[in-house]
């Protein structure tokens, strides 16, 4: 390094169509300038070649033989690295993993994406050479041991060596709650554990919430809670990104925040905007725009602020095309902020049904199409969510406050209004 200056390369690989292993897709360069960082994005050649050639974002890095550039940008405004990858980066969680694993230090961004491999969502990996990291196997292993390696992380105790390669295996997922990678028969699934302090079972809420979702005619993933000792439990969900056999296969997933190039961070970007995206690169824009216009109501109708650009996403469908993924981190915040982190149609962040309703024709509904909707829902979550409740044994402290938080969300959104 020279005069506050350094580069780095990394080779971009993805896992194609129907393969089991992952083939070199691009050459990401960046030059980092004291406190800015730039750089440059190519594909491969013989990458551009093959036919069943995926592009890393097909609005905003398609395939092309020419260079992507990519502006120099502050350090601290996130520098240079594209969103969509990004999206490959660990969240709180996956950097508390990778920073025990390298003793204390936090790693840099190419680091993490270097450490990460095995059980990202999507198919994306990443290489310091044009030879792409082999497949991993199938984790094998009992919860017990992974809550017992993620409780030992949280309460900074010594962790043998066998559990914390168990634990780097969730580094790569994304998120801020204790989780990590889990085989249940033959597929990978995700499993998170309760956190540190955590004053309520999260884990029940969010399997009340799947399963009220579904009950809304919402696709989720497949999903259960296991015990894990200690009075504790588990929130498992099959990962809908991998298939074949032991999970070899891979889809490629972009989050909202990549495929609209705007920071989840952030309180840009819309529920409306994301619906102009799914009319433009959905295999079946009809059905996923219901689909969104569901879970916008959903999050409202429960108090799910958490709603943000990466909480929501597209995975590859084939023939050019992606599909809304299942819906995912769905959990009651308990808190009736009556704000939003995705704003409906981008000029508030208010929770509002009403103005939900005015933005339906952005999802191909009618304003009384919309409001049947409501309706629908509505009556089946607050009339149903106890029994959901009682299914996933949500404790009766929980349960009480869910009920006084969704006594309170009817008045903040507005719902008397649809005669609910």
């Amino acid at each position: 390094m020279t005069n506050g200056i350094s580069e780095s390369t990394l080779y971009v690989g993805l896992y194609l169509p129907g393969e089991e292993s992952p083939t070199t897709a691009a050459l990401l360069k960046l030059e980092r300038n004291n406190l800015q960082e730039s750089g440059h994005l190519a594909y491969g050649l013989g990458y551009l070649e093959r036919p069943a050639a995926l592009a890393l974002n097909p609005l905003h890095l398609p395939l092309q033989r020419d260079t992507f550039r990519l502006p120099a940008r502050l350090l601290r405004d996130g520098g240079a690295l594209p969103l969509s990858i990004k999206d490959a980066l660990p969240d709180a969680w996956g950097l508390r993993v990778l920073a025990n694993e390298l003793g204390g230090r936090l790693p840099s961004e190419r680091e993490q994406l270097l450490l990460t491999n095995e059980d990202r969502i999507g198919a994306m990996v990443f290489s310091a050479s044009r030879e792409m990291p082999p497949p991993a196997e199938l984790p094998h292993h009992e919860l017990a041991q992974l809550a017992d390696a993620v409780r030992r992380l949280q309460y900074d105790m010594e962790i043998p060596p066998p559990l914390k390669r168990l634990l780097l295996r969730g580094g790569s997922l994304g998120g801020a709650r204790p989780k990590a990678s889990f085989t249940h028969e033959h597929a990978l699934w995700l499993a998170k554990f309760p956190a540190a302090g955590d004053p309520l079972d999260i884990q029940t809420l969010e399997a009340t919430a799947l399963g009220l979702a579904m009950r809304c005619g919402i696709q989720v993933p497949q999903f259960m809670t296991l015990p894990v000792g200690r009075g504790e439990t588990a929130f498992l969900s099959r990962r809908f990104d991998r298939f074949g056999q032991d999970a070899q296969q891979r889809l490629h997933y972009l989050s909202a925040s990549a495929l609209l190039d705007i920071p989840y961070e952030s309180s840009a970007g819309s529920y409306v905007e994301f619906a102009r995206v799914i009319r433009r690169l959905s295999l079946r824009p009809g059905a996923d725009l219901k689909e969104l216009f569901r879970r916008m109501l959903f999050n409202l109708l429960i108090d799910n602020t958490d709603d943000h650009l990466k909480n929501h996403g597209m995975l590859w469908a084939g023939q050019d095309r992606y599909v809304l993924s299942p819906a995912f981190d769905v959990v009651p915040q308990l808190t009736n902020l009556g704000y939003q982190m995705l704003s409906i149609d981008g000029t508030t962040q208010e929770s509002s049904l009403a103005l939900a309703v005015q933005s339906a024709a952005h999802f191909d509904l009618s304003a009384d199409q919309a409001s049947a909707l409501i309706r629908e829902m509505a009556g089946i979550v607050y009339g149903q969510w106890w029994l959901h409740a009682k299914l996933n044994e949500v404790p009766d402290a929980l349960r009480k406050r869910l009920q006084s938080c969704f006594e309170r969300q009817k008045e903040i959104i507005g719902a008397g209004k649809f005669a609910y």
